[in-house]
């Protein structure tokens, strides 16, 4: 609510609480939150974009492991961004140069800062620091930067022009085409749709301008298909599915689980224990689908509840 017209940033975002973080839900979709406190009912606005950082739920992204599994957050929430971006370290000798010699910069500007003021017999000059200061110093300003966005946010309300229309309109149809077979994941959703049109309307505020130019369109369009291949992916199939981060299982995972589910019926039928846990494996490539795979889908609709062990290494389903 402090950040209302404005930017709310949020670090650490997975090691909310599960309650402070299901609030969010109404602040995302209705741009307000309800307080009820000591008989108190208030409805205070949050119209403001967010901006939040996570970490992966083992520490580092697995680039073989399906995204959505990765990411410690519920579906529901997640789903709610407009944009996501996976920020992965890749050791690089040259980009790491650069990060080192910004980094031991900025701490030698800070360090003759604090020593020119707090030694009174200091040999460095006043003119010293400032020109080392003036090395690290941003482009922009942060205070002037703050200025600008709450500027462009409170006096800027573009409207679409009929070229971004058309632009956003043919990704949108384009994409969602290649879901048009019958076992074809769904690549986007409408909600996708209504990220592209803020997204645009953000571009126009940046420039200042009143009218959404197709510029804006296509610079939004880049952004969200660089967007959906970091983390719309299924990475089993290279397709993109909305599931991956909507629901957090993919139409291949789903899939899978169906045909295992399915095995597991036919094979219980001839077992009085239940379906042997060796038989199902030995017969998983029926259903083409390798031991390994079969082994861990077992598990995990184990912990779901939806297969259970009637006697040890036999298996039925709920």
């Amino acid at each position: 609510m402090l950040a209302d017209k404005g930017i709310a940033a949020i670090d650490e975002l997975d090691k909310m609480d599960s309650g402070d973080r299901s609030a969010m839900h109404e602040g995302l979709e209705q741009q307000k939150i309800s307080v009820s406190k000591a008989g108190i009912n208030a409805t205070l606005k949050s119209r403001c974009s967010l901006l939040g950082a996570a970490n992966p739920k083992y520490g580092r992204f697995d680039q073989y492991e399906p995204i959505g599994e990765q990411i410690d957050l519920e579906p529901a929430l997640i789903s709610r961004f407009d944009l996501i971006f996976t920020v992965t370290d890749q050791p690089d000798p040259e980009h790491d140069s650069r990060l080192a010699e910004h980094i031991l910069k900025t701490n030698y500007a800070g360090e003759l800062h604090t020593q020119r003021e707090e030694v009174p017999n200091s040999e460095y000059t006043a003119e010293e620091v400032e020109n080392v200061t003036e090395e690290v110093a941003p482009d922009i300003d942060a205070e002037l930067l703050r200025k600008y966005i709450a500027y462009a946010k409170r006096n800027v309300y573009p409207t679409m022009s009929d070229e971004a229309k058309d632009a956003i309109e043919e990704f949108y149809v384009d994409l969602r085409s290649k879901g048009a077979d019958e076992d074809a994941p769904v690549p986007v959703t409408a909600r996708k749709l209504e990220a592209l049109v803020r997204l645009a309307e953000a571009s126009a505020r940046v420039r200042l301008s009143d009218t959404v130019e197709e510029q804006d369109a296509e610079k939004v369009i880049d952004v969200v298909r660089n967007s959906l291949e970091d983390i719309g992916v299924d990475p089993e199939t290279g397709e993109f599915d909305a599931d991956v981060v909507e629901t957090g299982t993919s139409k291949t995972q789903r899939d899978r689980i169906k045909s295992v589910k399915a095995l597991i019926g036919d094979i219980e039928e001839e077992y009085d224990e239940g379906a042997p846990i060796e038989e199902v494996l030995d017969r998983a490539g029926e259903i083409g689908m390798d031991e390994d795979k079969a082994e861990k889908e077992i598990e995990s609709l184990r912990k779901k509840g939806e297969l259970y062990e009637p006697v040890q290494g036999h298996l039925r389903t709920t």
